[in-house]
């Protein structure tokens, strides 16, 4: 946790766009790499649904919220 109670997001988390919690069909995707400049790569799981919303593959980290958070292992 951050110290304004937002989690950290990190490669292989699955998420989405905030506010989206009500509507049935929305984004999904997963975080592909996280950028120097607070942005995140995204692949849109659902391509029709991403191009409907109009969302870019990389967008900054406070419009979206985690939907699964991506358990790391090394090995």
């Amino acid at each position: 946790m951050t110290q304004d109670n937002e989690t950290i997001i990190q490669p292989g988390d699955l998420v989405t766009l905030k506010g989206m919690s009500n509507i049935r069909e929305k984004p999904i995707g997963m975080v592909k790499r996280k950028w120097a400049t607070n942005d995140v790569e995204i692949f849109w799981l659902n391509q029709n649904i991403a191009k409907r919303f109009a969302v870019h593959k990389i967008c900054n980290y406070h419009k979206l919220e985690i939907v699964s958070k991506a358990n790391q292992q090394s090995s």
